[in-house]
């Protein structure tokens, strides 16, 4: 009996001087502040229920809320000392920021869960990036005062409902999305997008203008001065939840909507030990992708996760969605703008 108490009290005295010796290692991994670089708004406050609620370490994860622009003029500023270490980026700008060398590529090893990515997600910078989520860019109207549903992006031009649709400005990075739907309908796409610029002309002088702002469009929705306008999926599903939007629908154009993919970076040169990877690994766990999804309206990555009713009736999966050349818009950024704003806002 004296044996086995004494064996126990070595074991329970090893076991405590232990713990004592491994408390330092984890306590300096669980002071690792990073800084995560999202957007403000509706999506900042999903962020916080989908990754943060659900991540152990939340404490030590700093938000800073911008746009894409910038946040990336931002990094750009502090390329010798970076304040953020993971920056979430559109499509948009993405291969932009790939070919800044302001991130670095993600790793399998560091971040397990990218193997449970969905091959049908892409990014648009390769190795760089993975999306943490993606919606579908659509049509957003007010079914109180469209009695004919909307059905394709050829539907923003109908006479119905001329003087009453608005459309993003080029000021709003979301705007290719519907240039390049409504060229194709005449045949053209980014690369030859006059009869996007000319449908986006007619749309901006016959209603109250175009916006750039996104509670500008929430706005006009509220109080009838629009009743139709191209908008994000995840947050048309969080408006629907206004009293004052009821009767707002979100369509699916027949031609197809686009995807739209928030896509995580590794920033380079921003040293936080494993904390920023560890990070990235969460966002795209089961647990995290399926409390996002169920916040934010847009659809998991992780192909494990369940994806719920409403967001499978407004984001098809990644092989049913539209793409814009992005790599063609990071080359040719400046001249589309300045089409843009010779015919549009002429």
């Amino acid at each position: 009996m004296s044996i086995d108490l004494d064996r126990r009290a070595l074991l329970g005295a090893a076991a405590a001087a232990s713990a004592v010796s491994l408390a330092p290692s984890i306590a300096s991994a669980q002071a690792q502040e990073i800084a995560v670089g999202w957007y403000p708004g509706l999506l900042g406050g999903n962020f916080r229920k989908g990754f943060l609620d659900t991540y152990a370490d939340a404490k030590s994860v700093k938000i800073i809320e911008s746009w894409d622009n910038p946040r990336f003029t931002q990094m750009q500023a502090n390329r010798n000392q970076p304040n953020l270490h993971v920056a979430i980026f559109l499509d948009v700008l993405l291969p932009i920021v790939a070919r800044s060398g302001l991130i670095t590529e993600l790793s399998t090893t560091q971040i397990p869960n990218l193997a449970d990515v969905d091959p049908r997600v892409q990014s648009a910078a390769g190795k760089f990036a993975v999306p943490a989520t993606y919606g579908s860019w659509g049509i957003a109207y007010n079914a109180k005062y469209v009695k004919k549903p909307i059905t394709s992006w050829a539907d923003l031009l109908r006479d119905d409902l001329k003087g009453h649709v608005s459309s993003p400005n080029i000021t709003y990075n979301s705007s290719i999305y519907t240039l390049d739907a409504l060229a194709a309908l005449r045949g053209g796409s980014l690369k030859s997008p006059e009869a996007g610029l000319e449908a986006t002309h007619q749309i901006r002088r016959s209603g109250p203008g175009l916006w750039d702002q996104e509670s500008i469009a929430v706005g006009w929705l509220k109080t009838g001065e629009i009743w139709a306008t191209p908008y994000f999926s995840g947050n048309i599903l969080a408006m629907m939840k206004d009293p004052d939007l009821a009767d707002l629908r979100f369509a699916i154009p027949a031609e197809g909507a686009y995807a739209v993919s928030m896509n995580i970076t590794r920033v380079k040169n921003a040293s936080a030990g494993a904390a920023p990877e560890a990070f990235v690994n969460h966002m795209l766990s089961v647990p995290a992708q399926e409390a996002w999804s169920r916040a934010g309206g847009g659809r998991p990555v992780n192909s494990k996760a369940a994806v719920p009713k409403e967001v499978v009736e407004t984001v098809p999966t990644a092989d049913r969605l539209r793409r814009v050349d992005w790599d063609y818009y990071a080359a040719n950024r400046t001249a589309i703008v300045d089409q843009w704003n010779r015919v549009v806002n002429r």
